[in-house]
């Protein structure tokens, strides 16, 4: 475990290789606000559950803009999540708010598996480790330019060969440990959570499996959603959007990897889901 210092001041505990990939969340969550976008909002009091918490970027950053939070947070691997209870306990805002952390996977059902974690790229944990792999595989062949430097301002500048190899050098050590998954309808019940005010996902390529385990009466405690959608799962994107709509959210946003609302099914790189029940009063 090692702390890393984030622009603004605040420091960090993250797995020791992972200085990069601190900075490039740093940059999604704290300067560009990945996850409050197209009028999803956070305010005082408001519960938020975070799937796939990682070391706690996003909590924290809620923690220090607002006031009694209860927040939830989900991550199963196990040596990120001894840095996301490092940096909650040691947080100054932790007495502001109620944050629970759970050791868990989020899927379609309850479960046992085996995760997949990076030792370099912890972020990029996942139960799906070929798809991940081949994720990147077709990310590194496809990322235009723009992309490219939207992950790194130097990235454009490299062969495709040398990112290759760097890839290959950040995913090669890779450590197999078992996890709990469990689905957010029983997360719901253990926490007997009247209301989540924004469903926070970021869980590598198992994000259609963490809706599906969602049980239909559930759905309407759910007032905002926030979800990074895999490449390989932009193929089910259309009718997620139906889906939720017909749940009742009023506006449903989807915005690729650069910023454009058009999301190409053969873009190689993730993209975010908005969905927004009503205002805030």
């Amino acid at each position: 475990m090692k702390q890393f210092h984030c622009p603004n001041g605040l420091r960090v505990w993250s797995t020791p290789r992972s200085g990069n990939e601190i900075k490039f969340i740093f940059r999604e969550i704290f300067e560009d606000r990945c996850y409050e976008r197209h009028g999803v909002t956070v305010g005082d009091g408001d519960v938020v559950l975070d799937v796939g918490a990682n070391v706690g970027m996003f909590a924290l950053a809620l923690m220090e803009r607002f006031d009694r939070l209860k927040i939830v947070c989900l991550e199963p691997a196990r040596p990120t999540l001894a840095c996301l209870e490092r940096n909650v306990v040691e947080s100054r805002w932790r007495d502001r708010h109620q944050v629970t952390i759970l050791a868990d996977a989020v899927g379609a059902a309850n479960a046992e598996a085996m995760i997949t974690y990076f030792p370099n790229v912890p972020g990029n944990s996942t139960l799906f480790p070929a798809e991940k792999r081949q994720e990147w595989d077709r990310m590194l062949e496809g990322l235009s330019p723009l992309q490219l430097k939207k992950i790194h301002k130097g990235l454009p500048l490299l062969p495709r060969w040398f990112m290759r190899l760097i890839a290959t050098m950040l995913f090669k050590p890779a450590v197999i440990q078992p996890c709990r998954v469990r689905t957010i309808s029983d997360v719901i019940a253990q926490l007997d959570l009247a209301r989540i005010d924004l469903l926070k996902i970021d869980i590598e390529g198992a994000e259609m499996d963490a809706l599906r385990g969602i049980a239909e009466p559930d759905w309407q405690r759910i007032r905002q959603l926030a979800m990074e959608v895999s490449p390989g799962c932009k193929g089910a994107l259309d009718k997620l959007v139906e889906q939720l709509r017909a749940r009742g959210f009023a506006k449903v946003t989807a915005e690729s990897f650069t910023g454009e609302s058009v999301i190409a099914v053969d873009d190689p790189t993730p993209c975010m889901l908005y969905a927004i029940r009503s205002t805030r009063d």
